[in-house]
């Protein structure tokens, strides 16, 4: 069975890995002024101590943020309904400049919304933003390096030759390496996903490391073990002979 065969016994069959690019990521972190607003809450419920003044004696740049954060409420509101568009072009509409955590928020909101309403290239756009921006907070760099690996795998499925399915494979391999170099705990399914990735770049003995460390940590855990992922170790170890 040669390498590419076995690639598409993994995509499509063995690894119970979900494809959709929202992989790791349920709904997108909350903004720096949506925590905020958590852990300062008094006076009335739900307000933060300019909430609970009148307007009027707002500073201008309290009123700014009272408004950021109406609307990125809203914004969540329309996302968690999975109106996942109509959440985008409201947050394309913001302009956003106060702090980098409040850039990243935003950017990173858009990949999640453009990644589940199938527009995979904005998706990346934004998610590569996030990435760029210098001491981007922790939680949001980790979100996005994972949710761009997967939909780097995603584009390079969707090639038709191999030339150019290559460097999406790549820059695949390479964001995944870096969210496992960097993540706290070590995952089965990030192993499982890691040895797809390898295996589209023909790279058979990466491929079957992975596998085995995958299906050792979850031993390990006492996590369920799929019958067929012993069955493709053994395929793929016999390809490689």
């Amino acid at each position: 069975m040669n390498a590419r065969l076995i690639s598409t016994v993994i995509a499509t069959v063995l690894f119970v890995v979900p494809a959709s690019p929202g992989l790791c990521q349920e709904r997108p972190p909350r903004s720096i002024d949506e925590l905020r607003e958590q852990d300062a809450v008094r006076g009335r419920p739900g307000e933060t101590v300019p909430d609970a003044r009148t307007y009027k004696s707002l500073t201008p740049e309290e009123r700014r943020e009272r408004t950021m954060r109406r609307k990125l409420r809203r914004v969540d509101e329309l996302i968690e309904t999975g109106k996942y568009e109509e959440g985008a072009a409201l947050l394309e509409s913001l302009r956003v400049s106060r702090s980098a955590q409040d850039f990243a928020h935003v950017q990173n909101t858009l990949g999640f919304a453009y990644s589940h309403s199938d527009q995979p290239e904005k998706a990346i756009r934004h998610y590569e933003r996030v990435l760029r921006i210098p001491a981007v907070p922790d939680p949001i760099g980790f979100s996005a390096q994972r949710q761009l690996a997967q939909l780097y795998y995603d584009q390079g499925r969707e090639q038709l030759w191999d030339e150019d399915a290559e460097p999406w494979f790549r820059k695949a391999l390479s964001s995944m390496q870096t969210w496992m170099g960097r993540s706290p705990a070590e995952d089965p399914k990030d192993f499982l996903f890691l040895s797809r990735v390898q295996v589209e770049l023909n790279d058979l003995q990466g491929g079957i490391k992975s596998l085995e460390t995958a299906i050792r940590l979850a031993e390990e855990r006492d996590m369920p073990i799929e019958e067929e992922w012993n069955t493709l170790l053994a395929r793929m170890k016999s390809a490689s002979d």
